[in-house]
């Protein structure tokens, strides 16, 4: 192919670009659709394993460990979040860090931090059926993430 017919053919694809791209999705779509309907069975037998394994919980409990994780990684995005934004004005507005406003920061950023840490533990609680001290949920790093 010439290089001239070569630049052609690109601008060409470029112009056209626009019209084609929603079916490429459409057909990324497809495809990964296809392809989790393929290995729907295997996901079927383990999660058969993992339920027959896992304890009867009652539908209370269960929306009690769903609100729980969920408001307790809503709090820790609140917190990163407030974070982010007290370095942003410290760094760029050139806050103080005694101002009042810094210290403003530190208390919502406190009670932010103890809200996920009490949400953790209360979700840690329901999973391992109420019993269980602060010491033995904060003794292992991977309790703290609420699941």
């Amino acid at each position: 192919m010439k290089p001239s017919t070569r630049s052609v053919l690109k601008v060409g694809k470029w112009l056209i670009f626009p019209i084609y791209q929603p079916f490429l999705r459409g057909a990324r779509a497809f495809t990964l659709s296809r392809q989790v309907l393929r290995d729907r069975r295997a996901f079927i037998e383990a999660s058969a394993i993992d339920t027959a394994l896992a304890p009867v919980m009652n539908p209370a409990t269960i929306r009690a460990l769903v609100s729980t994780r969920r408001n307790g990684r809503l709090c820790l995005l609140l917190f990163i979040g407030t974070l982010g934004v007290w370095i942003w004005s410290c760094v760029h507005q050139a806050t103080r860090l005694y101002s009042l406003a810094s210290v403003q920061f530190g208390v919502i950023l406190l009670v932010l931090l103890a809200e996920f840490i009490r949400l953790s533990f209360s979700n840690w609680l329901l999973r391992t059926g109420g019993t269980g001290r602060f010491q033995a949920f904060i003794a292992r790093g991977g309790n703290l993430w609420p699941r």
